[in-house]
């Protein structure tokens, strides 16, 4: 197809729609798509390979669905069914399953044959030759049969697959992206335009069919503003907020070389248009298995790059295991939801429990710089009150520090990311080293109805450069923070310690896959670990271990190193390893605006209430929640709206109408309880390995205070002025699995995040978080590490396996 602008030929819809957006054509901007991303998006649009998984028959039955499914009824048609095709061939799959699912392969070829049934059973023919009105009937009886049996599966979870590898397919082309009126990848370009109704000048204004949109504003061209509408003024403003901006000029003006003589990995990365110095890659000091370094660590996440830093700054050798790869952000990474996938641990995993928690791309990452490299880059403190919850409200668990314990390490690592946001007046009030973001339209939404209700709201904190920072350019608010920032603006593991522990004489071993832990021949102490590079088991000596896996991973490699002392898993003599696993409830609301939002502007989270933090005695639950603005881009927005039972005409219509809509998301503080944990399922991997089954149950605390987070987002929209409300629930954020406590009887760790049972044995990961607070964990996993390090190189080892010492 040629590649042309919009004066060379049609913008092209799926299906020839009618469209809302006459005359835009996102691929007539591919000349400002850096080449990785151009090159993946485009394939999209060339003849797709013949069909390698459906059968003929399969294929017939499937063709037919996907036309309901996404109204395409003419040519051209998005190539859903070679791309689904494509995914299942190559079981490009998101890794979980339900306990009571088969593997999403086996499952497609069940249902497509359980719709040909239902056709055979009602009407005598073929599903593929039915009438289309007939074809309909079937599909929506198998929506409707919700939570029941569908031909041995829950017809729910079948209608979930279904809608997950459709919307996918279907919102990843650039045709879709034509009707629907989004942006496309905007790198190196990025968008200058923020805020409800601008637009950049190749961006067209929506022309809405339903009365649904500004058509006074849309007339007007770009860079327009609704008419005698003033944006939200920011909080803190004013004469009250003299002292905070002090605060927060005196922390933005404090000089960066007192952060650079602790962690230059800001000035180790190249300047120009390279993210990454592969000559620190290839040049790093690299050990054998035989050399017993000082330090292993399993993973190079948040936890685990700030302890390979840290370590190697203190003269430690390290060797840093990662099952995933060394990314190259400039050749790995694609400012695209569908080509991200990768960045993903798909791994397979099997969940259950009365409300079981779905897993991939919103908590779990591969390769260095784990889930740091999509997360969203929103980092605010725990509170004070999150390390006594037990105490003050008489649930959850008090932790073995204190707030102050970690005051100062949250401050280095603020400063190490570095954090741009308002001064912050919840909990331990304090202001960030960087300015606030500008906004986009989601967060001017989110303040106009905040004020409205008189509830406070800030801008940020978010993980994202507002100015140069070493060699770290400003962000440029393309909206792709969750797909790994190609510009080096957000922060993660992979650019904000692994340069500086290179440096330092670290190793990080990529594409190693760690299987277990050994201890000496009295199972006292930890010797190293074992671990398949290559396709070899291999064993790498070290005097002390750490483990950074992740609240599923970690777990799941103690349970996997039992051993003759440890019989039921390493460090399980209390039966604690695995359990009091958390996941924060983070329910969405939309609201649908006459304004164009364009969230996908700026950064996904850009806004932020702590009102509803803590515990209020008023209420029938104990503790609370935050809100933020997100803002899902277009394969996660279609999955959104499908979850609520459009589909067909009726969801691609909500999509056309994707730049009004705002949406806002809480993060609920879930209590901890002992049965949602992780086990080991009968299922094996690739290496031989039992996978981690993930149980979780909601209490009725859990229940109330997510229906309380709702009510809050939908009465922000409403005052902002929203037409129409979406409500989506959600989780997100696991940590737990191996708490810390004062003692072996409580936890699996303590203040030092030293295993209580194997004393050179640490954990260093999100799994010791004895309580979540109502706060993104990357920050407070972080301060922990920073802490612990300190304090391991200071000497409170107890004189244990007394490291070398530097031997470069």
């Amino acid at each position: 197809m040629a590649r042309g602008g919009p004066g060379d030929r049609p913008a092209m819809t799926p299906g020839r729609h009618p469209t809302r957006f006459p005359g835009y054509d996102v691929l007539a901007q591919t000349g400002a798509w850096d080449a990785t991303t151009q090159a993946v998006v485009l394939a999209r649009t060339a003849r797709q390979p013949e069909m390698r998984f459906f059968s003929l028959a399969e294929e017939a039955v499937a063709t037919a669905l996907f036309d309901h499914l996404l109204a395409q009824w003419d040519d051209p048609r998005v190539p859903v069914l070679e791309m689904v095709d494509a995914r299942l061939a190559e079981m490009q799959t998101d890794g979980w399953r339900y306990a009571d699912m088969p593997e999403d392969d086996t499952a497609w070829r069940l249902s497509l044959k359980a719709l040909d049934d239902d056709a055979h059973a009602r009407h005598d023919r073929p599903f593929a030759e039915l009438p289309r009105v007939e074809q309909a009937q079937l599909i929506q009886a198998v929506h409707d049969t919700g939570g029941d049996h569908w031909h041995g599966m829950t017809a729910s979870r079948v209608w979930g697959l279904w809608t997950r590898y459709t919307a996918t397919a279907f919102y990843s082309h650039p045709w879709a992206w034509n009707e629907i009126g989004f942006g496309g990848p905007a790198y190196p370009r990025g968008y200058l335009r923020l805020g409800l109704d601008r637009r950049e000048p190749w961006e067209t204004p929506h022309r809405p069919d339903d009365g649904g949109g500004n058509a006074d504003a849309a007339a007007a061209g770009d860079d327009t503003k609704t008419p005698g509408r003033r944006s939200p003024r920011r909080p803190g403003t004013g004469a009250a907020g003299a002292g905070a901006a002090l605060a927060t000029l005196r922390r933005s003006a404090s000089p960066l070389r007192r952060v650079r003589a602790r962690n230059a990995s800001a000035w180790l990365l190249p300047r120009g248009d390279a993210r990454l110095d592969h000559e620190l890659v290839d040049g790093m000091r690299r050990f054998a298995d035989d050399d017993e370094v000082d330090l292993v660590i399993v993973g190079c996440g948040a936890g685990g790059a700030t302890l390979a830093q840290r370590m190697s700054r203190h003269g430690w050798s390290v060797v840093c295991l990662e099952a995933g790869p060394f990314w190259n952000p400039d050749a790995d990474w694609v400012s695209d939801e569908a080509g991200s996938h990768h960045l993903y641990w798909t791994d397979p995993r099997v969940i259950a429990g009365s409300d079981p928690v779905p897993l991939g791309s919103n908590n779990s990452g591969r390769g260095v710089g784990g889930s740091t490299v999509h997360f969203a880059g929103y980092v605010p403190r725990f509170h004070p009150s999150d390390f006594r919850t037990y105490s003050e409200d008489g649930v959850g668990a008090d932790w073995p520090l204190s707030y102050e314990d970690l005051r100062a390490s949250y401050e280095r690592i603020e400063e190490e990311l570095p954090v741009a946001g308002q001064y912050w007046p919840w909990g331990d009030p304090h202001a960030y080293p960087h300015a606030p973001h500008p906004l986009g339209g989601n967060g001017e939404v989110f303040l106009r109805g905040a004020a409205a209700l008189g509830i406070e709201a800030r801008v940020g904190p978010v993980a994202i450069t507002n100015g140069r920072f070493g060699n770290r350019p400003h962000c440029i608010y393309r909206g792709f923070c969750l797909q790994g920032c190609k510009v080096n603006a957000k922060a993660s593991a992979l650019i904000t310690h692994v340069p500086d522990a290179l440096a330092n004489g670290a190793e990080i071993r990529a594409q190693s896959m760690a299987t277990g832990i050994e201890l000496d021949a009295q199972g006292l102490l930890a010797t190293g670990v074992r671990y398949v590079r290559n396709g070899r088991e291999r064993f790498q000596r070290a005097r002390m271990v750490a483990v950074a896996g992740y609240s599923l991973e970690t777990p799941r490699l103690l349970l996997n190193s039992a051993n003759r002392r440890f019989p039921d898993g390493l460090c399980n003599d209390h039966d604690l390893v695995g359990r009091y696993v958390m996941v924060q409830g983070a329910p969405q609301v939309a609201g649908r605006f006459a304004e164009e939002v364009r969230a996908y502007k700026a950064p996904p989270p850009e806004v932020t209430t702590e009102q509803f933090y803590e515990t209020d005695p008023t209420r029938p639950y104990r503790r609370g929640f935050s809100v933020q603005n997100v803002s899902p881009l277009p394969i996660v927005w279609a999955e959104h709206v499908a979850a609520q039972g459009h589909w067909g005409e009726d969801l691609r219509s909500y999509m056309q109408d994707y730049v009004h809509w705002a949406v806002l998301g809480a993060l609920c503080e879930l209590l901890p309880l002992p049965d949602n944990r992780v086990t080991l399922a009968e299922e094996k991997d690739r290496y031989g390995l039992p996978v981690a089954h993930f149980a979780y149950s909601q209490c009725e605390n859990d229940r109330q205070l997510i229906r309380a987070a709702e009510t809050v987002m939908e009465d922000i929209l409403r005052a902002a002025g929203a037409g129409e409300l979406m409500t989506i629930n959600r989780y997100a954020h696991l940590v737990g699995g191996c708490r810390m406590a004062r003692d072996a009887e409580h936890g699996v760790v303590d203040a030092d995040l030293r295993s209580f049972a194997v004393p050179n044995l640490l954990i260093t990961d999100g799994s010791v978080l004895p309580t979540q607070g109502s706060a993104n964990p990357a920050l407070t996993i972080m301060a922990l590490v920073d802490r612990a390090a300190a304090r391991l190189a200071a000497g409170a080892r107890s004189g244990l396996r007394s490291p070398a010492g530097s031997r470069r």
